[in-house]
């Protein structure tokens, strides 16, 4: 008790000169008393200077300094921790830098740019060189796109064209490591773009209702399928002919709910398709691909739900309007059941959400965020969504 008390003393700037309140019990006082004599105590106050003073003046000679190191290690203060912080900073900097200089080493095409790593100086800044091809500003994006440069270009000069996640786990330490900046810093060092680079993965899109995609022949039918079709949503995007002939899209979070739809007549005039759950690339460049028409979606009504959407939304350019996702049938749902530390973080996300959320979405996150952060999941609201979707999908073309 003590020591632990005089210890976080010294961490935050005191010292032995003033004496200090500590709360002790009986045992405790008698103990301080045997080591370090009445006078060292009084009331509710210990007395720093005379203990330290006890202790050099005893048979061992011991500073009260070095008694606290001896019982419980080395002592920090704020200001030792702020300079050892600094110390270990500059360190993990130099060994980040040494690492990466050694992957751009023998390579002709990074020559410079091993150049500008060598030339910088301040060893206390994580920023990357000024004049890097990779044009940002900061260092994991930097490094990334230098350490896949370093593997993709060792791969060229063995005739090895890389595919995407297949050069991120030789170079990046992991398969999805990829984020859209180093794809971005990347190709401005190759001077590539990044879908020529290397080869990049399709992601097949789910859908149901009035559209079919052309390529020499009819690839594929929506308004047939059942209970839905696939289609490789970038190459859908990007080849062939994409006749969409839907009054609008429906974006369904989950898959029992897009499932659901095929029950119900919204299929007939609605293109209706599953998102998976997040916003994939496949997906936005489908969407980016789709005539001017309306664009809703009905996830779950919680602050993850409306991320997903808000997300795809801001990446494809279509504006999103919410359907099922109103106010008062979150009031309606079923909450999920979670700890109070995990209501307390959706309580907080939510809270976010009625600033940064597109405006048609920030009514629900009021709700959420009034309601402690429950979250109601799209599935419990079938009964009472499905059967008046088609006419709430109505509402929004007419």
């Amino acid at each position: 008790m003590f020591c632990a008390a005089l210890r976080r003393r010294i961490a935050n700037g005191g010292g032995f000169d003033r004496k200090m309140k500590l709360p002790l019990t009986s045992r405790e006082r008698a103990d301080l008393v045997d080591l370090f004599g009445t006078k060292s105590l009084s009331g509710p106050y210990v007395h720093l200077d005379r203990m330290n003073k006890v202790l050099l003046e005893s048979a061992y000679a011991l500073p009260l300094r070095q008694l606290l190191i001896g019982a419980g290690g080395p002592l920090l203060t704020k200001r030792g921790q702020a300079r050892y912080r600094r110390i270990v900073k500059k360190h993990r900097i130099q060994r980040a830098r040494a690492a990466l200089a050694e992957r751009l080493t023998g390579i002709p095409e990074l020559e410079k740019e091993l150049a500008l790593l060598a030339a910088m100086a301040d060893p206390s800044s994580w920023l990357p060189p000024e004049n890097s091809a990779a044009a940002t500003r900061t260092w994991p994006t930097y490094n990334a796109a230098l350490s896949a440069a370093a593997a993709w270009f060792q791969g060229q000069s063995r005739g090895w064209k890389f595919a995407e996640r297949e050069l991120a786990v030789r170079a990046l330490g992991g398969s999805k490591r990829w984020t859209q900046a180093a794809k971005n810093a990347f190709s401005s060092v190759i001077g590539l773009p990044f879908d020529q680079a290397v080869y990049t993965a399709d992601t097949g899109i789910r859908m149901l209702g009035p559209a079919s995609w052309w390529l020499d022949s009819l690839a594929a039918d929506a308004a047939a399928a059942r209970p839905f079709v696939d289609v490789p949503g970038k190459a859908a995007a990007t080849q062939g002919i994409l006749d969409v002939a839907a009054v609008g899209v429906l974006l369904i979070e989950n898959q029992e709910t897009f499932q659901a739809l095929s029950r119900t007549s919204v299929p007939e005039e609605w293109l209706c398709i599953w998102m998976e759950g997040y916003a994939s690339e496949a997906l936005v460049m489908f969407l980016m691909r789709l005539p001017d028409i309306p664009v809703t979606a009905w996830g779950d009504l919680d602050p993850p739900g409306i991320d997903i959407i808000a997300n795809l939304s801001a990446k494809s350019g279509r504006t999103i309007t919410p359907i099922g996702m109103t106010p008062e049938l979150y009031a309606a749902g079923y909450m999920l059941e979670e700890e109070d530390e995990a209501l307390a973080a959706w309580r907080e996300q939510a809270e976010k959400l009625t600033v940064t959320a597109p405006e048609a979405f920030r009514p629900l996150a009021r709700a959420i965020a009034d309601n402690n952060g429950y979250r109601c999941e799209q599935e419990g609201l079938h009964e009472v969504v499905l059967p008046h979707l088609h006419d709430y999908l109505r509402d929004i073309v007419t």
